[in-house]
């Protein structure tokens, strides 16, 4: 009876399924149901932690060999090795084998992964549009290496690279990409991540007209951490190229000391983002990199482009001491560049969010409810909060 569904009706049933036991037990009882089944059942493949064993990724393996058709339906490959052991950098081995069989994968996920020899010719796709790398260690010259995994996927789209260890996580030599010779230009990246820990070298090769590692012309949404002084002479750089295409910008201010003075810091441009967001603002010299910010909203202003800016958030730290009236925080002036022209116009919502475990905490002597503490910082939003453009939440 099956058999002679619709493929249509098939279809919407198995999209309406709740688990992943139904859709097994439809695939093996019911031939009608077994391609799309099988097509959702391996759509992704998490591998994670505990289950990154030689055992568990040598069955993996097996299962490749035997049903080649598999392969080709994997659409996402995410892999967390964060309890890896000694034997890990071998499974990875088979895993790198296994992706030359994914002809269709579009997006890979490395977390905690210490990669051994990882071989291009494998690992290259035209199918790929999305790679996240995240603390990945890479033992030889780790910086060719992933050049040689971005220059292998030519319709490459998304990219988040961020390393929250201490030192390096790519190895090698941190100027090696001045031998890479790249001999055409890489991908067109529309959303690109670079933190916690920036490397300059993956920044500067970016930037390099001559060997260029991706392509940026077409970058939609940024997301860049600043934790030194080259670090906003990048971001200087990044948006003057991207002026004509970039939307979004996300920025996390990690600087735990105070590294410049306020009129060392480049403006930048800004007027051509619509969305805006200050991931981190620390305690002690939070309130500067705002005035930082402030100088180049008035840098806007001056121009003759109307700007396009409509939503901005500002996430205070851990760190940041609840006190909505500190006077060096000049919550005021950026209430007064934004209500008024040329920013009034398109503006819609500021959104402040502090942490939650912070709201209570005043200076000594004082005591007040939440929403007294509420009502004291919207207060120093006066004309953002008559227009409703204002919003203070917890995070």
């Amino acid at each position: 009876m099956a058999e002679s569904l619709p493929r249509e009706l098939v279809d919407a049933i198995i999209d309406e399924l709740p688990s992943r036991r139904d859709l097994k037990a439809l695939s093996l009882t019911c031939h009608v149901f077994s391609l799309p089944a099988r097509a959702i059942l391996f759509r992704q493949i998490k591998l994670t932690q505990l289950q990154l064993n030689p055992d568990v990724v040598q069955r993996f393996h097996e299962l490749c060999v035997v049903s080649p058709h598999i392969p080709p339906l994997v659409r996402a490959l995410h892999l967390d090795g964060r309890c890896r052991g000694p034997t890990f950098l071998a499974v990875f081995d088979i895993i790198s084998w296994v992706l030359q069989f994914m002809q269709n994968l579009r997006v890979i996920k490395l977390y905690h992964v210490t990669i051994g020899n990882w071989v291009p010719s494998t690992t290259s796709s035209h199918s790929l549009r999305e790679i996240h790398l995240t603390d990945v260690i890479f033992h030889e010259d780790g910086f060719r290496q992933m050049c040689a995994l971005i220059r292998g996927s030519p319709h490459l789209e998304r990219l988040f690279v961020h390393d929250n260890r201490r030192f390096s996580a790519f190895g090698g030599n941190a100027t090696s990409q001045l031998s890479l010779n790249h001999t055409h230009c890489g991908p067109r990246i529309k959303d690109l991540s670079l933190g916690n820990r920036p490397l300059s070298s993956f920044i500067e090769a970016i930037l390099d007209t001559k060997n260029c590692l991706v392509s940026i012309e077409e970058l939609r949404w940024f997301q860049y951490t600043l934790t030194t002084a080259t670090d906003f002479q990048h971001l200087a750089k990044i948006l003057e190229l991207t002026s004509g295409t970039l939307r979004v910008l996300l920025l996390t201010l990690s600087l735990r000391r105070r590294t410049l003075f306020l009129n060392e810091l480049p403006l930048i441009r800004i007027g051509d983002l619509r969305q805006i967001a200050f991931i981190t603002m620390t305690r002690v010299y939070g309130h500067q990199y705002l005035r930082w910010w402030i100088q180049s909203l008035r840098k806007v202003s001056q121009s003759n482009r109307p700007p396009a800016l409509q939503v901005m958030d500002i996430q205070l730290d851990t760190l940041y001491h609840w006190d909505p009236v500190l006077p060096e925080w000049p919550w005021c002036e950026l209430d007064e560049i934004l209500s008024s022209p040329p920013f009034d116009t398109r503006f819609r919502m500021l959104t402040i969010k502090v942490c939650k475990g912070r709201t209570f905490e005043m200076t000594p002597g004082e005591g007040a409810s939440r929403h007294g503490l509420w009502v004291q910082f919207e207060a120093q939003f006066p004309r953002l909060a008559g227009k409703l453009r204002v919003s203070i939440q917890e995070y």
